[in-house]
């Protein structure tokens, strides 16, 4: 059955939360743990790395938030629910890593200019080894359950706390290489490096965000609802166009238009929107909302419709074709009529069915 678009179940939000908390809960011991490697050694690679352990905490705590806050229902100032919620945590998630990359750099060029002596490094290295590694599992971790969960804001979030864990092992590969050269200039050297690799993640997270909250299409969903409705495609369906989505949280919403014989009644009409939607929304397994327009067909679409026994066809049917996306995204295939133009269908020679398809019609 079609999942309501407000709502999302209650095995997703809960893998949300447990996702979210686990990630505060992961960050808060790493960032401890960074910060104790940076005062044994006063490395600046070290800082930056404790510095963006600082981001992915008050991160992971507002995509929290914004967990909460998209699993509320829609409401008279929300209609739509509040899944936007989450491409504001991305964004916010994004903001947030540009500006520590900035922050490194600010700490670093000064360390570049007097490189400080590096104590302890072997013990430091070892707190940065076991945190990386922790990192990337939790990265992953979040990753797949944001995508299970359909939550931008887990994804955004595993994605960055991956960014941290390549951060971590550039820091782990620089100091290394200050202990086997003795070459302590090169410690602010890989603190700029990392921050350059964290501004590239962090713009990519803003892309992201901002792709949401301004409706950008999603041509990998756009492919896979093209392909479901070639797979499901009957006779009666003449000519779907103007396809469009975009996204709220967890929920799609989709919209299109479908040209129909235009004797069909109402009911008929109204019953083939539920199978669609149904069908739609189970084979591509995701909560959310499918609006069609219907159009009534004029003797233009007669040779693409595939229509058995059509009662009013007045020319043969040829091939109809594949529809590919670039099909469907597009608008209709023949003009649109006016009104006058379709009564004119109607009552001439056009569309007559048996008496009861035209009741109907005019209904």
């Amino acid at each position: 059955m079609p999942v309501n678009a407000a709502q999302f179940s209650q095995k997703d939000l809960n893998l949300r939360r447990r996702a979210a908390t686990v990630s505060i809960a992961v960050g808060i011991t790493l960032l401890l743990v960074k910060f104790g490697a940076y005062f044994l050694t006063g490395s600046a690679a070290v800082l930056s790395d404790a510095l963006e352990s600082i981001i992915n905490v008050v991160a992971s705590s507002f995509a929290f938030l914004s967990i909460l806050i998209s699993a509320r229902p829609p409401d008279k100032t929300h209609p739509y629910g509040h899944g936007k919620i989450e491409f504001f945590s991305a964004g916010f998630e994004g903001a947030l890593i540009v500006v520590a990359a900035f922050a490194i750099i600010w700490t670093a060029v000064p360390a570049l200019l007097n490189p400080p002596e590096l104590p302890r490094l072997d013990f430091a290295l070892l707190l940065l080894i076991v945190g990386g590694v922790v990192n990337w599992l939790l990265g992953v971790y979040l990753i797949r359950s944001g995508q299970k969960a359909n939550s931008a804001s887990l994804v955004a979030d595993g994605r960055h706390v991956q960014t941290d864990a390549f951060t971590s092992a550039g820091v782990i590969v620089g100091l290394l290489l200050v202990k086997l050269t003795g070459w302590h200039w090169l410690d602010p050297v890989v603190a700029i490096l990392v921050a350059f690799n964290i501004l590239w993640a962090g713009y990519h997270l803003l892309n992201e965000a901002v792709g949401g909250l301004m409706d950008k299409a999603d041509p990998k969903f756009l492919t896979q609802v093209t392909d479901t409705l070639q797979r499901l495609r009957r006779p009666e369906w003449i000519a779907p166009h103007h396809l469009r989505s975009w996204r709220s949280g967890a929920v799609r919403y989709l919209d299109f238009h479908l040209v129909l014989p235009c004797y069909w009644p109402l009911y008929r009409v109204h019953q083939t929107h539920k199978e669609i939607e149904t069908a739609l929304l189970e084979n591509l397994d995701t909560p959310g909302q499918v609006i069609i327009h219907f159009d009534p067909c004029s003797s233009d679409y007669c040779p693409i419709c595939a229509v058995q026994n059509c009662p009013i066809r007045q020319s043969a049917p040829r091939e109809q074709g594949v529809w590919t996306e670039d099909r469907l995204i597009a608008g209709p295939p023949f003009p649109s009529r006016s009104i006058n133009e379709l009564a004119n269908w109607r009552q001439g020679p056009g569309c007559a069915g048996t008496e009861e398809q035209n009741d109907g019609v005019r209904r």
